[in-house]
């Protein structure tokens, strides 16, 4: 899923999350839950924060509790524009 400004948002959160959380990202899923990759808080700020700035949507991190994989977020984001 592109954005307007042709990142794949799927494909960016996967490799975010995978610097984030210290993990290969061939072990970052697009089904899994963000929780299961033990992100701290400080890493859910960042991600949110950096997303937002590559996508022009307001996304917190509570964003990334409800919609808590990267599939689910990448779908949000999409009706967000």
């Amino acid at each position: 899923m592109s954005d307007s400004n042709g990142i794949d948002i799927r494909e960016w959160l996967q490799q975010k999350i995978s610097i984030e959380s210290g993990n290969p990202i061939e072990l970052i899923s697009m089904d899994a839950e963000f929780e299961s990759f033990k992100l701290d808080s400080l890493s859910l700020l960042s991600i949110s924060y950096d997303l937002e700035n590559e996508v022009n949507i307001e996304i917190t991190p509570s964003d990334l509790t409800e919609f808590n994989t990267i599939n689910k977020l990448s779908r949000w984001i999409e009706t967000k524009k």
